[in-house]
């Protein structure tokens, strides 16, 4: 599980390539799944901001909810790589690029000061639910 969670921090898989790129609007279940990307890849981005600046307890915060929502970040990783590369495993930094996603936080001090602070407390708000989120995002995403 460890490896797992390095995989997913670090990006140390190899990208695959001939990638189609965008948002999958004509598909509720991928368009679900690319927004929910989007959430956990921004926890991502923050966590990693939050270690860079010597805010530790963000990133172990980090950690814990990434350990508890693994088999729907895990899910959704592998339903992009299918969607987007055709393959069953994709790094998360080249399935956020194909998403047009930043691949890194550029916040100044007093911006990312408090986000780190409130990075735990975030974690535990609802929309960090990812099942439960999916399933919203599904209710309010139209049928083609």
């Amino acid at each position: 599980m460890n490896r797992v969670l390095v995989l997913l921090c670090c990006g140390l898989l190899a990208a695959p390539v001939h990638a189609q790129q965008g948002y999958a609007f004509d598909q509720p279940e991928i368009l679900a799944t690319q927004r929910l990307w989007g959430i956990a890849h921004g926890a991502r981005l923050l966590a990693h901001a939050c270690t860079q600046a010597g805010k530790g307890e963000a990133a172990e915060a980090w950690v814990e909810w990434q350990e508890r929502e693994l088999p729907q970040i895990l899910s959704a990783g592998n339903l992009l790589a299918k969607h987007y590369f055709g393959e069953d495993a994709a790094p998360p930094d080249a399935i956020a690029k194909v998403l047009g996603l930043k691949q890194a936080l550029a916040l100044p001090p007093e911006q990312l000061e408090p986000a780190c602070a409130t990075f735990a407390e975030a974690l535990a708000l609802p929309r960090y639910d990812l099942a439960k989120r999916y399933e919203e995002l599904l209710k309010v995403e139209p049928k083609p």
